[in-house]
């Protein structure tokens, strides 16, 4: 069953219900009025026919001590002759239950003589008792009370008020009541439905958002057109949607840089293998001049030593993303004098200078960590970089914190390159990083570096002016001097 179903169905039951007890109590409670109305005018008409009594019997008998049977009906038919236009009727009873007088013949027996006495008991004093009558589909309301005559006679004088319209009125009422609550809530049913159709329009928006990004459209988003509870549902889904957007996003974008890497990397290990097996052969299988042999030989170390740069820097590399950063203290001054002496000799092949300039500034972060990635930095600028060049290698305090990069004056990288330098094995120029020993992990590993402290690596390129990279570490990532 839909759920704008259940809802109308839930909202029809509780109309019924409470439109049942409700009406049903209010009619109970009008009646209750009605009802308490006509047994107080039944009280005040068995009143005045008693005080009637007692005119009638001063002005018939006069007698208070020793009277008849007879006397008592005679009084009772002269005031009944002189009530005739009231309406009124009423009998009289002794002590005993027998009638006396009877201006209305009823039945008269065993169980009648029982609820006249029954009666008789109930009314003493200034006390009236009552009781509803039921024959027929008519309703009577008799109510009785004493009579005192002398000291040692009472008499019970039992009138009737006809209550029939009462209660006729009330079976009406119930009837008219019920028809009209059916046809309230049949009218009710298509206006809750139409009605909840229209509340849950939102949710099967919802639903048909869900069911889109769940065939892959990401980009789908559900319209906000409230504040209420709705709304508010409907902005959390947008926030989830967004998020589960991105993180497909990223998701597609890492299969593509491990496909990626993949393939680099087979393409990569591809060509020095080549290179390897070729002059082994030609060493294995041909008689080669010595000085063949030795170019030979020469051919199969250098790619050899490529193969082992390009693997320790990749195991580097997957260490570095794996490894859980310990923040130590660095004195900037010390940490880039280890710098420069480890990149002192391989500055030297190309008769280039590193010019070192540093401030007297502390970083935290890890030594070793961040020497590779500044390492891996200066001798990416040492290839872009011409015969007997210069490199810069500087730090300096700026509002942020302590910025250390690296300066060269080479080839520059153009601006399709930049973005894409810092991917797995990318190379700007293939031929000259290959000629350098160079795989395309260097920036790479660089910038996963110090990324896991925190902090991005910048670029700014010119072509044919060079290249500056530069770290700026935050003030999350510096310690008191």
């Amino acid at each position: 069953m839909k759920f704008s179903w259940k809802i109308s169905i839930s909202m029809l039951v509780i109309s019924m219900l409470v439109m049942g007890l409700g009406g049903y109590a209010l009619l109970g409670t009008l009646f209750s009025s009605s009802w308490q109305r006509e047994t107080r005018n039944a009280a005040e008409e068995n009143r005045m026919l008693a005080y009637s009594f007692v005119a009638y019997w001063n002005t018939t008998v006069q007698e208070w001590q020793n009277f008849t049977d007879e006397e008592v009906q005679k009084t009772a038919e002269a005031m009944s002759q002189g009530m005739t236009d009231s309406g009124l009727t009423f009998r009289i009873y002794d002590g005993d239950g027998q009638p006396l007088y009877m201006e209305k013949q009823i039945p008269y027996d065993q169980e009648k003589e029982k609820d006249i006495q029954k009666l008789i008991k109930a009314a003493s004093g200034e006390t009236r008792a009552r009781e509803l009558r039921e024959e027929n589909g008519t309703y009577e309301l008799a109510t009785m009370s004493s009579i005192q005559l002398g000291e040692k006679r009472t008499l019970y004088l039992e009138s009737d008020r006809d209550v029939t319209a009462l209660f006729n009125d009330r079976t009406e009422q119930y009837r008219i009541y019920r028809r009209w609550m059916l046809v309230v809530l049949l009218l009710e049913l298509p206006v809750c439905y139409l009605m909840t159709v229209w509340l849950l329009k939102p949710l099967r928006r919802l639903s048909r958002a869900a069911r889109r990004i769940a065939g892959g459209d990401m980009e789908v988003r559900a319209r906000v057109e409230s504040e209420d509870e709705v709304g508010r549902l409907t902005r959390d889904f947008n926030r989830m949607a967004d998020h589960l957007e991105q993180q497909f996003t990223e998701l597609q974008d890492t299969a593509r840089r491990q496909e990626d890497f993949i393939g680099s990397f087979a393409h990569e290990l591809k060509t020095p293998l080549t290179s390897i097996i070729g002059y082994a052969d030609m060493l294995r299988s041909k008689e080669m001049k010595r000085e063949n042999q030795v170019l030979a030989a020469s051919y199969i170390f250098h790619e050899g030593k490529r193969l082992e740069a390009m693997s320790l820097k990749l195991f580097e590399f997957i260490y570095t993303k794996h490894r859980k950063i310990e923040f130590q203290p660095i004195s900037v001054v010390s940490f880039m004098q280890e710098v420069t002496e480890s990149v002192t000799p391989i500055m030297a092949q190309k008769d280039q200078t590193l010019v070192c300039t540093t401030v007297e500034a502390r970083i935290e972060g890890d030594s070793n960590l961040l020497k590779s990635a500044f390492i891996n930095i200066i001798d990416n600028a040492r290839k872009a970089s011409e015969q007997g060049s210069e490199i810069r290698f500087f730090a300096k305090q700026t509002d942020d914190g302590v910025q250390i990069g690296v300066q060269d004056f080479g080839v520059g990288i153009s601006e399709e390159h930049l973005q894409r330098i810092f991917d797995e094995f990318y190379m700007v120029d293939k031929s000259r990083s290959r000629k350098e020993g160079g795989a395309g992990l260097g920036l790479s590993l660089a910038a996963s570096i110090v990324e896991s402290h925190g902090e991005k690596l910048e670029i700014e390129s010119t072509v044919g002016e060079g290249t500056t990279m530069w770290v700026v570490f935050h003030e999350k990532n510096l310690t008191e001097q």
